[in-house]
């Protein structure tokens, strides 16, 4: 059967004998803008609740912490979705890559479900077990549960996202993502302000442009692989053990990984309260700031995914590795800059997004102190995207989910019970990165990777 590669170029280009630097960027340069996008999501809707004063801030901030980890699990199946595409599109494509793309959808849908049966009795008692204020809490429940009604769409645009980018193509969830992004933009004042719903509104708006993207990323993917909605699947035993656990196998380590992530954060927005609403606003702007070189790392793991699951499928490990190296070298590169622009002009970063001299305050103190070893952060996320392009997904549960537990004892012993303030907390978060990124890169130079079976 002829691979339904008809809406793309030919995939076999990224395994080819091109340039690895004109090969990667071919996949990197797409995925970097979406991952722009993606932050514009974040800024978007913190610019706009930040003209809501440093209360509505610090209620999306916590809120943001509970959307992570819902953001997270997505990963479970869009992260085994794109193991195998990519994986079975270097082999050729064909009549299995057809099989794979449509059990990793319904893969999503079923794993949606399992993550509603969880989610909604946790969202009535999360904001409990933090120290939040009553009226902050209050706040970011109800944020939070407009986004969880929404759900599905988040996990099958997600999935569907990692379906394309396996089999090649990073420019159309680019656009995707882009015309979401554009929509969400357009529809947060509207919300906010002009139907006067406030903190609400941005969750509204950003649910509505998920949905609008959810059904354009949908149609891309049948648009490149029509075969795939052709494919019956049921749910049954042979289902769960053939398809379904096989994806989350792969997914699991990783989802786990930003799962305890997220659940840490919240946890750290208990220690951050202890010190008033100023510094938990700043930590939630601080982390939109600091989105431009996560997304920038992002976007090039996205691409290193799908690089290293094509050249492994296609049986050329040393350009898969080649490749990883490389990306390692341009982010580590842009990331310098980036750190020296957050170190130096972090005062007039801040203001961008609020006039409240305290959290501005605790904002520039926040910046700078992760600055100093952000160039780590690259190694962290651009590897995480290497060993899921081999489906090896368990080097970052077990390095990551240590190393960021740790920011939790380490921030109440030296903030709180040393009295160090807040800014334990910030040196903390910057310090377990550097480890981080030090132990993931010591673990791929091993290159048991190379090796792995999907």
């Amino acid at each position: 059967m002829k691979a339904p590669f008809s809406k793309l170029k030919n995939p076999h280009d990224i395994a080819g004998d091109q340039p690895v630097l004109k090969s990667l960027m071919s996949l990197a340069a797409p995925a970097i803008l979406s991952g722009f996008f993606i932050m514009g999501f974040e800024l978007v809707d913190m610019f706009w609740v930040g003209r809501l004063g440093p209360r509505p801030v610090a209620a999306l901030s916590a809120a943001t912490f509970f959307i992570w980890l819902l953001r997270a699990l997505a990963d479970t199946v869009a992260t085994g979705a794109i193991a195998l595409v990519s994986r079975r599109t270097g082999e050729g494509g064909g009549d299995r890559l057809i099989h794979t793309v449509a059990h990793a959808l319904t893969a999503a849908v079923l794993f949606t479900l399992l993550t509603w049966l969880a989610a909604v009795p946790l969202l009535s008692r999360i904001f409990e077990w933090i120290p939040l204020e009553k009226e902050i809490a209050g706040m970011a429940r109800q944020y939070a549960g407009i986004f969880l009604a929404g759900l599905l769409f988040v996990y099958m645009m997600t999935t569907a996202e990692r379906v394309i980018r396996g089999m090649g193509d990073t420019k159309s969830p680019m656009r995707i993502i882009g015309f979401s992004l554009l929509l969400n933009a357009v529809l947060d004042p509207v919300f906010i302000f002009i139907l006067r719903m406030g903190l609400a509104g941005a969750a509204y708006a950003t649910l509505l442009a998920h949905i609008i993207g959810c059904l354009c990323m949908m149609w891309q993917v049948f648009l490149m692989c029509p075969e795939a909605k052709k494919r019956p699947v049921t749910f049954n035993f042979d289902f769960l053990r053939c398809e379904f656990l096989p994806i989350v196998r792969i997914g699991g380590p990783l989802a786990l990984s930003g799962v305890g992530f997220a659940v840490i954060y919240l946890f750290l927005s208990g220690i951050i309260s202890h010190f008033g609403s100023a510094p938990l606003a700043a930590v939630g702007i601080g982390h939109r700031i600091e989105a431009l070189p996560f997304f920038l790392t992002l976007g090039f793991s996205m691409a290193v995914s799908a690089w290293v699951g094509q050249n492994l499928g296609a049986g050329k490990p040393e350009r898969a590795e080649a490749g990883v190296r490389l990306s390692l070298m341009l982010v580590s590169s842009a990331l310098i800059i980036i750190s020296a622009m957050f170190f130096f002009f972090a005062d007039g970063i801040f203001r961008i997004f609020i006039r409240d001299d305290a959290v501005i305050r605790h904002g520039v103190q926040y910046l700078r102190a992760i600055a100093v070893f952000e160039v780590f952060l690259g190694f962290e996320v651009v590897l995480e995207g290497a060993f899921a392009g081999a489906g090896d997904t368990k080097p970052p549960m077990w390095i990551a989910f240590p190393l960021t537990f740790l920011r939790i004892p380490l921030s109440y012993f030296l903030g709180i019970h040393l009295g160090w303030g807040v800014q334990a907390v910030w040196w903390m978060i910057s310090v377990t990165t550097f480890l981080k990124g030090l132990m993931m890169w010591i673990w791929f130079r091993r290159g048991k990777w190379k090796e792995k079976r999907v």
